[in-house]
């Protein structure tokens, strides 16, 4: 093997070695991003259930507002 040749080889393994780096550090960046993306939907699925909460509080409200409105409706017929 000529001195030529381990020169192409050895520049072939630092790029290899280069693109792998490369790749190492944007699994990194993805692996970061993922953890964010997890903890920011694990945030949004709290607020969503606490909004589902406060909207069926507020419909629990109505149909009680809804109710009186009908008993009030049927007494005032009973009585005239």
């Amino acid at each position: 093997m000529s001195i030529e040749s381990l020169g192409q080889l050895e520049s072939r393994l630092q790029n290899l070695i280069d693109k792998l780096e490369l790749s190492r550090m944007e699994v990194e960046d993805l692996r970061s991003a993922n953890t964010r993306l997890e903890e920011e939907n694990a945030q949004l699925k709290h607020e969503l259930a606490a909004w589902g909460e406060r909207v069926s509080a507020l419909l629990g409200k109505l149909d009680v507002v809804g109710e009186d409105g009908e008993t009030h409706e049927h007494h005032e017929e009973a009585v005239a």
